[in-house]
């Protein structure tokens, strides 16, 4: 059967999708949105889905969603996978999944309380830029083997209940320009490795149980706009910061930071600042370079 585009939006389908939809090995791209009387997982014939190149599974019912077949990651073609805002709460990456060497998928968005953990097979997915598993319930450590996606920039996985330290192998991601882990549950160090990405435009660790101080290396996070570590036990100076002469967002509230403010901080910047350092051990003078803020 030839369908290049399946659009099932706003409609009263009903049941499990059906084992024929395998059958569709000409269609590119398979929306499904605001169908609140599916059910079921979606079938393993999916991954007979030869040419699909795109999935946006949106708004759907409270009974539809589980375990995501395996063979959907067989696709070669499949470069875009979006579940999110559905009712359904079983939802789940499989454990298990055979990535070929040329897959394609570039971004994957799971927004729609997914829980268990992050398998280690995604650390195959070598073109994938965006990984977004913002408010789920994964839970667990986050992989070591996620450091191996070469090729991803945005990696968010806020809101969810990670625990266990934050993985050093972060530090080896080249071309990270987002790294959002705010809201787990994640302990122990910022790993220094991280000063290693002069690509990161935004660190996010706020509202977890991390310690220690800020790291030396953060001193050549040279891209570094956007810095959120508030809400955690970190402790000492801030003095490392001074050197990040993009900083324009700086929320460092209830930590026990202490010690000045180094002066020249945010004296790099014409744009627009914002920053909260509440609830801290903060001594000393105000620097000067705050009376020239916006």
């Amino acid at each position: 059967m030839y369908a290049s585009f399946l659009c099932l939006v706003d409609n009263d389908l009903n049941g499990p999708l059906p084992l024929e939809i395998g059958h569709l090995i000409d269609c590119k791209a398979i929306g499904l949105e605001n169908n609140l009387r599916l059910t079921g997982p979606l079938p393993q014939t999916m991954g007979n889905m030869t040419s699909l190149f795109s999935m946006a599974l949106i708004l759907n019912g409270p009974y539809f969603g589980g375990e995501l077949p395996s063979s959907l990651f067989r696709l070669k073609n499949l470069t875009y996978i979006t579940i999110q805002f559905n009712l359904g709460k079983d939802w789940s990456l499989p454990s298990n999944a055979q990535i070929s060497d040329d897959t394609q998928l570039e971004q994957i968005v799971l927004k729609n309380n997914f829980s268990g953990k992050i398998p280690s097979w995604i650390a195959k997915l070598k073109k994938l830029q965006v990984m977004d598993l913002t408010m789920n319930n994964f839970q667990g450590v986050i992989p070591e083997a996620i450091g191996d996606l070469s090729s991803v920039k945005y990696l968010n996985l806020m809101g969810n209940n990670f625990t266990g330290a934050i993985p050093s192998s972060l530090g080896k991601l080249p071309a990270i320009e987002v790294l959002n882990l705010g809201n787990n549950a994640l302990q122990g160090e910022l790993p220094a490795p991280i000063g290693n990405l002069r690509t990161l435009q935004l660190l996010d660790v706020g509202s977890n149980e991390l310690t220690s101080t800020i790291p030396s290396s953060f001193a050549n996070l040279e891209s570094l706009k956007y810095l959120v570590l508030e809400s955690n036990r970190f402790n000492g100076t801030v003095d490392v910061l001074e050197s990040m002469k993009n900083l324009t967002i700086l929320l460092t509230r209830s930590n026990s930071f202490s010690g000045a403010l180094p002066d020249g901080f945010f004296s790099g910047t014409s744009d627009n600042v914002v920053v909260d350092i509440g609830d801290n051990e903060f001594t000393g003078e105000l620097p000067s370079s705050f009376a020239n803020m916006s």
